[in-house]
């Protein structure tokens, strides 16, 4: 009896032993997982915020460098174009297009900056200003800090309250861009788009969950947009409310000190714990060195969501490993030593990224079990990782594409357009750029909605790539404007044949939800290096030689 107690007694207690560096293992390698992890998907979490962020402003700086564009061919137009009447149709096709913009204007050098042409936003509709309407406006920053620029340059205002009573703009966020009219060598006045801050800025953030909060600041840091309206423009009011005052680490941006800050605070009994991000762009000409701090707020919850889902996950595998120790640690004491080494190091390998040995997942006991659990949670972390990168991926094809039609978007053409000029340099052969712009759209819009005016978008995108050589780039610059670069023209000719046939492709009809719908565009073609030298000349001639083929009213090309 004594003997077999005594044996008995080891047994038990080397059982025990081993339950209890089972559970100690399992524990510590738990542990170990979900440390790492937790600061691996938090940090994921985090850096997505940033890299959010980040694509957000560099689309603000995109959108920016479309007004800049616009105001600087406006420019051009009234350099060469002196008929006021001309002048007035070109600024109304721009207040068309861009819903945002709310005054275009031309103002002469002469007379104490007088008024030639002023078209103003009225609600959907535009009206120009009569004679006897037109102001003086040499006083103006816009006037005289533009009329010292040079050809081609942009002048870009501050975020601020409209106080000049324009049409249906009084009382409204707007900013202002101008670019100086050029003749014969002489400055002879400037062009100013006026644009609705909070129309033009929620073509940004309207893409953005709900759970996101947007942020804008000027370079002195004071809000010019916050979740919290009453937080905006508090200089119009005669207050201060400056981000570095709210959030103290953009305090380093407003100085300078550094590009980006991703920080979090704690919940308060009015509001939920948050992580931010906040980042420094670039605003206005490079010379200025002008800069806004743009940001992004999103609940801890929805960060830490995958941190305690998977915190639940090793809990729950930690409770089998715990059992199967306690149970059948004295049957296994000599089978499970090795194997659970081998777990040890597959969850250090994995936690560190490394690859790791096959796991005995085809047993069919407690070790098999404990493989097909830890199994199932690296495949669980790995699905998880994945939905971040595929998320990660999705904003950087956002940045790229247009989400309506699918095609490139304006940065993703202007980079492919200064690639292909590069390599037709070298080459020497030419490349042909058509720009592409459908005529009456708005009245598609007004007639039939804009749910079918995206259709006529989508379908219109299909036509001209169908329309197209396979090797021919096409791409959506904004609104019903495209363009298609075609590399390795041989001849003036070669590039008419293309536009030709992608304007027979729109006489057959578009069929929108089974109907025929008739549309029609308009085309303008330039060529390099006949017609320009450069990228940004390229489009403005392809641009300008649209226009002139939609004033026509008889050809289409």
């Amino acid at each position: 009896m004594r003997t077999f107690g005594l044996k008995w007694g080891m047994a038990l207690r080397l059982a025990v032993l081993l339950a209890s560096f089972s559970m100690f293992a399992a524990v510590l390698a738990g542990y170990y997982i979900f440390e790492s992890s937790r600061a691996r998907l938090q940090g994921r979490a985090e850096q997505a915020l940033l890299a959010t962020t980040q694509v957000l402003a560099r689309h603000m700086q995109a959108g920016f460098g479309t007004v800049a564009r616009d105001a600087a061919f406006l420019a051009s137009v009234a350099a060469i174009e002196q008929d006021r009447n001309v002048l007035a149709d070109v600024f109304r096709a721009s207040l068309v297009a861009h819903p945002s913009y709310l005054q275009i204007r031309y103002i002469g050098a002469q007379d104490f900056g007088l008024e030639q042409v002023r078209i103003d936003r009225k609600g959907d509709a535009w009206m120009r200003a009569a004679d006897e309407e037109l102001q003086e406006k040499a006083h103006f920053p816009f006037v005289f800090e533009t009329l010292a620029l040079g050809v081609g340059e942009v002048y870009v205002s501050e975020f601020g309250i409209n106080h000049e009573g324009a049409a249906d703009a009084e009382a409204l966020p707007v900013f202002s861009m101008a670019s100086p009219v050029v003749r014969a060598g002489q400055v002879r006045g400037v062009v100013v788009v006026r644009v609705a801050a909070q129309q033009f800025l929620r073509n940004f953030n309207s893409a953005l969950p709900a759970p996101y909060g947007f942020f804008l600041s000027n370079r002195w840091g004071d809000f010019l947009v916050h979740p919290d309206s009453t937080q905006a423009f508090g200089f119009d009011r005669g207050q201060r409310i400056l981000v570095q005052d709210a959030f103290a680490p953009a305090a380093a941006l407003v100085s300078g000190v550094r590009e980006e800050a991703v920080f979090s605070l704690p919940g308060t009994d009015d509001q939920e714990a948050r992580v931010f991000s906040f980042v420094r762009m670039p605003f206005g000409r490079q010379s200025e060195e002008r800069f806004m701090v743009v940001g992004l707020s999103q609940p801890m919850a929805a960060v830490q969501g995958e941190v305690l889902e998977l915190g639940r996950s090793i809990f729950k595998i930690l409770l089998v490993l715990s059992a199967v120790g306690v149970l059948l640690a004295a049957w296994v004491s000599r089978l499970v030593t090795g194997p659970l080494q081998a777990m040890v190091r597959a969850a250090q390998a994995f936690s560190q990224g490394r690859a790791h040995s096959d796991l005995p997942l085809k047993r069919e006991d407690e070790i098999g079990e404990l493989a097909r659990s830890f199994h199932d949670m690296e495949q669980q972390i790995g699905r998880q990782i994945t939905e971040l990168n595929a998320s990660r991926d999705a904003m950087a094809h956002l940045a790229h594409h247009d989400a309506l039609t699918g095609l490139p978007n304006r940065r993703m053409f202007e980079q492919r357009l200064a690639q292909a000029l590069e390599l037709s340099r070298r080459s020497g052969r030419d490349c042909a750029l058509l720009y592409v712009d459908l005529d009456d759209f708005k009245r598609i819009n007004d007639v039939h909605g804009h749910a079918v005016g995206d259709l006529v978008l989508q379908a219109a995108a299909r036509t001209i790539m169908g329309a197209v050589r396979q090797a021919d780039t096409v791409a959506r610059l904004a609104g019903d404007e495209f363009t298609v670069l075609c590399e390795n023209v041989d001849s003036e000719e070669a590039a008419g044949q293309i536009a030709s046939k992608l304007e027979r492709a729109f006489h057959v009809p578009l069929s929108i939800e089974g109907r025929p719908l008739p549309v029609r565009p308009s085309i303008g073609v330039s060529l390099f290096p006949r017609d320009a030298q450069d990228p940004h000349t390229l489009l403005a001639n392809a641009d300008a030689a649209m226009y002139r083929a939609k004033q026509s009213h008889r050809r289409r090309l």
